[in-house]
């Protein structure tokens, strides 16, 4: 569905998991971006009265600069150490806060304010900012993913793909391989994109995936795809990966992407054992012992960076309150779910991975990622 007018603009309902963010806009093309970033994992509504709440953005009429300059001179700065929104409090009044920011230390001024008692936040962008769409883009993502946090979803540094209507998770130690079996999955079993670097997973299994930015090696890219090229040295070769937006993944490889769908499958990707030099097929599956099962899980849990950047620190999204009631973990370190499939994908050499027969050896252990 397309965005609704009303007399607030452009006003549409982004739903995910029971939550429900209303984003309004003077024009559709602030938020057009944001939207189809995150559709799917979200699903488009029609606007509601029963939304949670609502984030309005609009272009100021005199430019915000030379306020914003003077606040953040004067205010503590809460910023993150790789980059995103740089936040200064101007003040609070009740239920009323209101907050400068800027999305770069050079980057233009915005002032957020935030009314918890009318569940909104409104985003004021610098004049000639309109298109600019990254600070409703972080906001929407710090709205579900804070909430979803709260009650019980756990996220993880995972890839995955759905296939036959339900989620793989790809796990393994960073550079490991998980965005080269997802990638390989979306064209050689012709599975739904979830995600390249984070999911979140559910009490009931449910897995969303999270819109990032998205690394393919360059030999599974083809030629003219665009994307800037990133190059980087793992154990003593040079990986290459092309770096595109989830916009540009989707239009340049015409990858589909998929809704939330439920756990059916976890691989675990680790190197094979060399031990005694013996030789080792160039890839091996089996069953995951119960410690390298919680090995794997640990490391994928351990984000904490990623869950403050979009923990909504200072409620600009009416942070949710904190459990009251103890939901069910949805993966724990001691013992794979019960339903859920596991495998344990030992690779001989990690620099061929994107060539290796990985589908042949899983078939096996995991039947949906058979050869089509």
């Amino acid at each position: 569905m397309r965005p609704t007018f009303t007399e607030d603009g452009s006003a549409t309902d982004l739903v995910l998991a029971g939550w429900r963010l209303r984003v309004v806009a003077a024009e559709p093309a602030m938020v057009e971006g944001t939207l189809e970033v995150m559709v799917p994992p979200c699903a488009l509504a029609a606007p509601d009265a029963a939304a949670d709440w609502t984030v309005r953005v609009r272009e100021a009429a005199t430019s915000l600069e030379d306020e914003a300059r003077e606040l953040f001179a004067d205010r503590p700065v809460l910023a993150f150490p790789y980059g995103g929104p740089r936040l200064a409090v101007v003040g609070r009044d009740g239920p009323a806060l209101r907050v400068v920011g800027r999305y770069r230390p050079d980057g233009a001024a915005v002032f957020v304010d935030v009314d918890h008692a009318r569940r909104t936040t409104d985003v004021t962008v610098d004049t000639g900012r309109s298109r600019d769409g990254r600070w409703v883009d972080w906001l929407v993502r710090a709205f579900f993913a804070s909430r979803l946090l709260a009650v019980g979803w756990r996220m993880l540094h995972a890839s995955a793909v759905a296939v036959d209507g339900v989620a793989v998770l790809f796990l393994a130690g960073r550079q490991g391989g998980k965005s080269t079996l997802a990638h390989r999955a979306c064209t050689e079993l012709d599975a739904a994109f979830l995600a390249d670097d984070l999911v979140l997973v559910g009490p009931d299994l449910t897995v969303v995936g999270w819109p990032t930015r998205v690394a393919v090696p360059v030999d599974l890219t083809g030629a003219g795809q665009g994307g800037r090229v990133q190059e980087r040295v793992v154990n003593g070769r040079v990986r290459r990966r092309v770096l595109l937006s989830p916009l540009e993944h989707r239009g340049r490889l015409g990858v589909r992407y998929s809704p939330p769908v439920p756990l059916g499958a976890v691989v675990c990707v680790e190197p094979a054992d060399r031990a005694a030099g013996r030789s080792v097929r160039p890839v091996v599956a089996g069953e995951v012992g119960r410690d390298a099962w919680g090995g794997a899980l640990a490391r994928a849990v351990d984000v904490p960076a990623q869950r403050l950047y979009v923990g909504d620190l200072l409620g600009l999204t009416g942070a949710p309150a904190p459990l009251r009631v103890q939901a069910p973990v949805p993966l724990r370190e001691s013992n794979v779910p019960q339903g859920v499939t596991a495998a344990a994908l030992r690779v001989a050499d990690m620099a061929h991975l994107s060539t290796v027969p990985v589908w042949d050896a899983l078939t096996a252990l995991v039947p949906c990622l058979g050869v089509r």
